[in-house]
């Protein structure tokens, strides 16, 4: 089993900005997205199309989707449920809020990696730099706005990102040869059914527009966030030190407010500019450490 260790070179480096920035960008498809439709009808078709798009890939790299069935089975549960619990919590409590919250996920991570992994060890200089770097996330999130959170959205955010650092820890534990694009590919097809029937239930007499911007939004998550996102967030947890990877998830909010602030028109002030370069800070601390 390899559950890589080592410090990051330039192309793991390159490769995990790239993948925050297209999750960065997520945030601002799924406000585009949501003036449309509904949030669970979004997840639903989010992950439909996601399995298609990995599926098409996989068939033309001649890629086998065969996986162990128990580590599918507990993946595809804890993603289906870690994403329903976040959108719920972004019903319940603010943007802001939940994004902190959900970006928890590296300290979790951080925390409970070494009781599976010795490689993973905690150190100073890890805690130094995941702290740098989260202290420039509720900085850059701050400056937005907090208010408006619930106790239950807030517990609720924090119990997805829970889900994630699950996700990751059975990604490093995934006997012998890991494929990433067939794990999310079946993370994705047993999420759909669980989305179509909270959709149903829910929201039943929900209005659905599928506009250009909808459409081109739900392309986005779909294929994109899915190909270049989850499943290159995938190859890199298992490649590489998981602790090392995950200071970069703290790059995504900071890619968010920037895409935001080009596609959406949203303002940049010289605060948040300052929890961008801490985010920067605490990345080079953790990524640079021998």
């Amino acid at each position: 089993m390899n559950v890589g260790s080592g410090r990051l070179d330039a192309r793991a480096i390159a490769l995990a900005v790239l993948c925050m920035a297209v999750l960065g960008g997520s945030y601002t498809a799924g406000k585009i997205a949501l003036h449309d439709l509904p949030p669970f009808g979004l997840l639903a078709l989010r992950m439909a199309v996601s399995t298609a798009a990995l599926g098409a890939c996989a068939m033309l790299a001649g890629m086998s989707l065969v996986q162990p069935l128990r580590y599918v089975l507990a993946q595809t549960v804890i993603f289906a449920l870690s994403q329903a619990l976040l959108f719920v919590a972004l019903g319940m409590t603010s943007a802001g809020r939940a994004a902190i919250l959900f970006n928890m996920q590296p300290f979790f991570t951080l925390l409970l990696l070494p009781l599976f992994f010795a490689g993973d060890r905690l150190t100073p200089r890890r805690w130094l730099g995941t702290g740098v770097a989260f202290a420039g996330v509720a900085v850059v999130i701050a400056e937005r706005g907090l208010g408006g959170g619930s106790l239950t959205g807030d517990l609720l955010a924090l119990v997805a990102a829970l889900g994630w650092t699950g996700n990751i820890i059975l990604n490093k534990r995934m006997p012998g040869e890991f494929r990433p694009v067939a794990m999310v590919f079946w993370n994705c097809a047993g999420a759909v059914p669980l989305f179509a029937l909270l959709t149903l239930v829910f929201e039943a007499d929900a209005a659905w527009h599928f506009t250009v911007p909808a459409a081109a939004s739900v392309f986005y998550l779909g294929v994109v966030a899915a190909t270049l996102g989850f499943a290159l967030v995938a190859w890199l947890t298992r490649s590489y030190s998981a602790s090392r990877v995950n200071v970069f998830v703290f790059l995504s909010p900071v890619f968010g407010v920037l895409i935001g602030w080009v596609v959406l028109g949203e303002s940049i002030s010289l605060v948040q500019a300052m929890g961008a370069a801490a985010v920067a800070a605490g990345i080079l601390i953790v990524s640079t450490e021998s």
